[in-house]
């Protein structure tokens, strides 16, 4: 597999109104709580990736890292198609909530068998990460990421969690910073700190066609990115990355 990320992503790029304050907020709380071990992303770093586009090259042709991998499939990625899926998606903003969610109080859904308070915010691995849901999942309409997501097969994409045909990922997620290895009481606190901040007080969005961005690094944290472009991006260039 190769080591370029590839990605269709929201929010990367400047921040304005709240999710710049929502993002300002939870950093300070982690900070107070872990101190000098945060490694905070950047607002311009923090995004919310929509689908992976990660390329193998397979003689003349760029087919989907993910479709390889979890289906032994090699098919050609269908890169404008891609353009057009999420170009007709965002031609109406996705509204998202992140936060609002009190672990006491019924959830319309669960996120990977776990209530949404405790998905809102937890630390995977280094990362912490913050997520949210469209307002339409949230009101039983469908489930609008999940079915981008699922669209996609048809441009010969697999999104990375849909390994298997019944696999549902309609989370919105979005990594704020990492941490060192800091002591495991100080990330419980600042995990709780920030659910409670979640909870009490929810961020809701809106993801237009100007959101959504085309961005490609040699990292999966995408900074720096080696490109970064509205949609629609040109074909020739991105698979020029890959």
């Amino acid at each position: 597999m190769g080591t370029r990320f590839v990605s269709a992503v929201a929010f990367y790029g400047p921040k304005a109104g709240p999710l710049r304050e929502l993002l300002a907020g939870v950093q300070a709380l982690i900070a107070e709580h872990v101190g000098g071990g945060f490694r905070p992303y950047s607002p311009e770093q923090v995004h919310a990736t929509l689908i992976a586009l990660n390329g193998v090259r397979e003689g003349g042709a760029v087919v989907n890292e993910y479709l390889l991998a979890h289906a032994g499939v090699r098919r050609e990625m269908d890169l404008p198609r891609v353009m057009d899926i999420l170009a007709r998606r965002f031609a109406t903003p996705l509204r998202v909530r992140v936060g609002g969610f009190r672990p006491d109080q019924p959830a319309p859904f669960t996120s990977r068998g776990r209530h949404l308070s405790e998905r809102s915010f937890s630390v995977q691995g280094q990362a912490f990460v913050l997520m949210g849901w469209p307002a339409g999942s949230l009101a039983g309409a469908g489930r609008p990421l999940d079915e981008l997501r699922r669209e996609m097969n048809a441009a010969g994409v697999l999104h990375r969690y849909h390994a298997r045909p019944a696999d549902v990922d309609d989370d919105l997620y979005l990594v704020v910073g990492h941490h060192d290895g800091a002591p495991a009481t100080a990330l419980a606190r600042a995990t709780a700190a920030v659910r409670d901040k979640l909870a009490a007080g929810p961020a809701d969005l809106a993801i237009a066609l100007t959101d959504v961005k085309i961005v490609a690094a040699d990292s999966p944290t995408l900074a720096p990115p080696r490109y970064v472009s509205g949609i629609p991006a040109a074909e020739a260039d991105v698979l020029a990355l890959m």
